[in-house]
């Protein structure tokens, strides 16, 4: 059976803070990645988003997002948030449905891509993604 393949970017990210209006605020003082993965939020930069919408995922909605600095006051609309329905938890990791593109989360955190997408994306210009197999490169190989 196939395993889902996890994502990520290796480029510096910060970790993001969604306020009580829905944007998202900057925690940390780093560069804004293309590739925000962290607790209860997947956000994007708009080409990938654009190019994961092409893919036609399904349970994965799109929803443009606000980045707030605070210490400006800056709005910055440069990126997408994907909501992602498809989860699973790391026991059920080698019973999952992976046909076609689809994009998974574990632990509403982590997120993957079934085989097809990875291929996609690995053809794609987004070279700032990452991918490992399966639990591969998490702590003991669990969470």
């Amino acid at each position: 059976m196939p395993l889902p393949f996890h994502i990520y970017s290796d480029l510096p990210s910060c970790r993001l803070l969604e306020l009580s209006d829905g944007r998202f605020q900057r925690i940390d003082r780093c560069p804004l990645s293309p590739f925000l993965a962290g607790y209860g939020y997947l956000i994007v930069e708009q080409p990938l988003a654009d190019f994961l919408k092409s893919q036609d995922l399904h349970g994965v909605t799109f929803k443009d997002v606000v980045l707030f600095e605070r210490s400006s006051g800056t709005e910055i609309f440069s990126h997408t948030r994907l909501q992602v329905s498809q989860f699973f938890s790391a026991d059920q990791i080698n019973d999952l449905q992976l046909d076609g593109p689809r994009l998974l989360r574990l632990s509403d955190e982590h997120y993957f891509v079934s085989p097809e997408l990875k291929a996609a994306l690995e053809g794609s210009p987004f070279k700032y993604l990452s991918f490992s197999a399966g639990l591969e490169g998490f702590a003991g190989s669990s969470i």
